[in-house]
Order: structure tokens, then C-alpha cells, then sequence
């Protein structure tokens, strides 16, 4: 039965920590590359579908 708490964080190599610890930055950064991509597409969505909005809609505020 495998310890758990601290006295199994002792328990870790060192470099295997550190092995985890770069490949959990790798793919944080990957996460953050994939996720400002998105961002940006949603982005450009909006802006070609908001002068499609504006055509589409009827003028029913004052000063119409």
C-alpha cells in the first residue's frame, strides 16, 4: 500500500520531480498557446458577424 501525504512526497526522486515539473510547465504552456489561439478566432467570429447584426436588425430605440 502506497504511503500518502507528505511521506510520500519524500518518497519522490528528486529528478523525477523535476522531470514532472517540466513537462507540467510543456503542457501549461501548451494549454495557454491553444487557448490564445481560440481566443483570437472567437474573436475574429464576432467581428465578421457583428456588421451582419447591425444589417439585419430593425431600428426599434428612439431617434429612429
Amino acid at each position: 500500500m502506497k504511503t500518502q501525504g507528505k511521506e510520500a512526497d519524500k518518497q519522490i526522486n528528486p529528478d523525477t520531480n523535476k522531470e514532472m515539473q517540466e513537462e507540467m510547465v510543456g503542457i501549461l504552456t501548451a494549454i495557454s498557446i491553444v487557448s490564445k489561439r481560440l481566443a483570437n478566432r472567437l474573436l475574429k467570429n464576432m467581428e465578421r458577424k457583428e456588421p451582419e447584426n447591425e444589417q439585419n436588425q430593425t431600428c426599434t430605440g428612439r431617434g429612429c
